[in-house]
């Protein structure tokens, strides 16, 4: 999943009803629907360096959304999509078609599906297939069905601890003055395997309500994972909050987990909270916490170590920047995967685990606690069109009982990751072209060198060149 730009639409077109009919979009007594064409096209020449946080070893391979690429060296990333929507006066279907690639002429020009794998790796033509779809029909005035696979979630306008992603869903929302709601059924693995109907599937219920009172909106969280493939069965709840006090943005959520993983009984938790105080147009400072606790002893009958259903503080609201390094795929030494802040896969893939991206975190992780700091805003004063965010992060582990000291064997692990440091700059040429350039690196701290034995900063450098229409 990757943070769309919003589409500029260059064509709307009035169908007639038997047009609609003829493809099942209407009936003859429909009205006349909009039909929208847009997409966008993002190039992303690339340079990873140290994500194993040593110079003198030779990076492994590490994942991005275009797939498999070295974690010390240059690759170029294309992000291209095709979208189209029609809508009617009580309905709606929305289509996009994406291409996610590395550039490499197996990947543009042709594609190697007649053998299947090439040089050990699965396909990766540059075939499109439709990345999101979303399916509306509206009920009744507060009731409207909803279906396809579009992003949904569930806490990304605070910390996104619990979820957000593009995954296939059910359900019904709607909103009656204040209050809105919306329900999701998320078969996020639905396998199909002999011997058994439900082995391997991942099926997640939820709930959420939003109530603005006064300048806040308040949303009471309630999710139910039933995670065949872990043997988990995990109860979320929490609340959500954002708003204003006087010239501040704040913003908050509170989320506990609770239920069996295997034979084990889980329990854990995950907060964060953040406040923005924008001063002018150049500077909006910000300070923010965000929590996931971590796993005490990974022999006892408990887990404690938090999964979420998708950790997604790379999109999140304060703290998120499509494209710094902790929401990179950083496996060695901090254990986050893609898209994560979290260092959910710390203790090995799935292990105890409940959750996460790919279904592979692990229940014994650490945790973490990262108190940031950044700043946001327009620099009109150097150039009209010209933005920036920058922040920093300073990051510490939860718990640090099952990891492993490479450096000083048999003493335990200090308990402070590192620090990362975020610059992004954009440039928007017109409304259907920008540019934007990231530098962002992980200084290892003292905990992550005795995981390691190496103390080698790690750095993301993304330039990206962006289309939209």
């Amino acid at each position: 999943m990757s943070k769309s730009t919003k589409p500029v639409s260059f064509k709307k077109l009035t169908l007639a009803t038997a047009i609609l009919a003829s493809l099942g979009l209407g009936t003859a007594q429909s009205n006349a629907a909009e039909l929208e064409f847009f997409g966008t096209a993002k190039i992303k020449p690339t340079y990873y360096s140290n994500f194993d946080f040593d110079d003198q070893k030779e990076d492994g391979a590490t994942l991005n959304e275009g797939g498999l690429v070295s974690g010390n060296g240059a690759h170029t990333r294309s992000e291209t999509r095709l979208g189209w929507k029609a809508a009617g006066d009580d309905w709606s279907v929305k289509m996009i078609a994406e291409a996610d690639q590395t550039l490499t002429k197996d990947n543009v020009d042709r594609s190697f599906y007649t053998t299947a794998e090439k040089n050990g790796l699965p396909n990766a033509g540059g075939e499109f297939g439709i990345e999101r779809a979303e399916f509306l029909y509206s009920l009744a005035p507060a009731v409207q069905l909803q279906a396809g696979w579009d992003i949904r979630y569930l806490d990304l306008q605070s910390g996104g601890l619990l979820y957000g992603d593009d995954h296939p869903f059910v359900g019904l929302r709607g909103k009656n003055n204040d209050t809105s709601y919306e329900v999701l059924y998320i078969p996020i693995n639905n396998r199909v395997n002999t011997g058994s109907s439900e082995a391997g599937d991942w099926r997640v219920y939820s709930a959420k309500v939003s109530q603005k009172v006064a300048e806040w909106t308040l949303s009471p969280i309630l999710a139910y994972s039933d995670n065949v493939d872990r043997n988990a069965d995990v109860t979320y709840f929490g609340l959500e909050g954002f708003g204003k006090i006087g010239g501040a943005n704040l913003s908050f959520e509170v989320i506990g987990a609770d239920g069996t993983v295997g034979e084990r009984d889980l329990s854990s938790a995950a907060a964060y909270a953040g406040i923005e105080l924008p001063v002018n147009d150049s500077f909006s400072p910000y300070v923010a916490v965000r929590y996931t606790q971590g796993d005490s002893d990974a022999t006892d009958n408990k887990v404690e170590g938090f999964n979420g259903i998708t950790d997604i503080g790379r999109f999140s609201g304060l703290m998120g920047m499509d494209g710094n390094i902790l929401g990179e795929n950083l496996s060695t030494g901090y254990g986050a995967t893609l898209y994560a802040y979290s260092p959910e896969r710390t203790g090995g893939a799935g292990v105890q685990g409940y959750g996460g991206i790919g279904n592979g975190a692990s229940g014994i992780n650490p945790g973490s606690q990262i108190l940031a700091f950044g700043t946001k805003g327009a620099l009109a004063s150097v150039a009209p069109n010209l933005s920036y965010k920058a922040q920093l992060f300073m990051i510490w582990f939860d718990e640090t009982s099952n990891l492993v000291n490479a450096k000083n064997p048999g003493q335990k692990v200090d308990d402070y990751a590192g620090t990362t440091v975020d610059l992004q700059l954009k440039y928007a040429f017109n409304q259907n072209f920008s540019m934007d350039y990231i530098l962002s690196t992980f200084v290892p701290g003292d905990g992550i060198q005795d995981q390691t034995n190496s103390n080698d900063s790690a750095y993301v450098n993304t330039l990206s060149m962006n289309w939209a229409y």
